[in-house]
């Protein structure tokens, strides 16, 4: 086999495994976002809603990570109050 196809056969299979990496890291990063969205109680389609409604997904994270670290506060000062009583 010539160098040429060689080097295109490599280059092909390289390019293959990119994409096929690319598709698995970002179904990957959708169901992050699906699982934080409803730790907080945003449901798959509230989401959606968000981004089509033109929020953005920086905007989107950094919602769910408020919430998150609101509920999170929220639970600690439930315990401390339970404590002390």
């Amino acid at each position: 086999m010539p160098a040429v196809q060689q080097t295109t056969d490599v280059l092909d299979f390289l390019l293959t495994r990119l994409h096929e990496a690319h598709e698995v890291s970002v179904y990957a990063a959708i169901e992050r976002l699906k699982e934080g969205g409803e730790a907080v109680g945003f449901d798959a389609d509230k989401l959606v809603r968000m981004l089509d409604r033109g929020v953005s997904l920086e905007e989107l994270f950094r919602l769910i990570e408020t919430e998150m670290q609101f509920r999170q506060t929220s639970e600690e000062a439930a315990q401390q109050a339970e404590r002390a009583a």
